[in-house]
């Protein structure tokens, strides 16, 4: 086994979990822009809110982001594939932030966002491909099976 599927395999065990804190970290962010907004301001960028309209809108949508999140944890092994999305989310994170941060008061908190995200997202491709070959594993059985076993009898 080389070092890639070890290190999927290990990802993949936990990956209910990672999808998860992925999601409640999104929906507790947005929770806390939302109704803590000027305490997060001056806790993580030392600066006060001009706008409180767009920050708590920022709020509302990370809180719908990390529901959509944890969507897929009714179903991972069916709904594996809307991880796509989800990983696709926190890759445009990461360049939206690295991209921004020149313009903040506090470069050096969205560059560590940005790393976080980045992190969130190489966990979620493990976790992703865990499940596509478990998947497709799946499926070939289940056509190996209906290959041996026709109406009940071995062909």
């Amino acid at each position: 086994m080389s070092f890639s599927n070890n290190l999927i395999n290990r990802v993949g065990k936990l990956g209910p979990l990672i999808v998860f804190f992925v999601g409640l970290h999104s929906v507790v962010l947005g929770i806390v822009i939302y109704f803590y907004t000027e305490f997060f301001y001056q806790k993580f960028f030392s600066a006060n809110v001009e706008n409180i309209f767009f920050v708590r809108q920022s709020g509302v949508f990370l809180f719908l982001a990390g529901l959509f999140y944890l969507y897929p944890l009714i179903g991972l092994k069916k709904l594996y594939h809307i991880l796509l999305l989800v990983i696709f989310s926190k890759l445009v994170a990461v360049l939206f932030l690295i991209s921004n941060a020149k313009f903040t008061l506090a470069p050096a908190m969205i560059y560590l966002a940005a790393f976080f995200d980045g992190l969130m997202a190489f966990l979620l491709i493990l976790t992703y491909f865990n499940f596509r070959r478990d998947f497709a594993a799946g499926k070939e059985e289940t056509a190996r099976d209906r290959e041996v076993y026709h109406d009940g009898k071995m062909t």
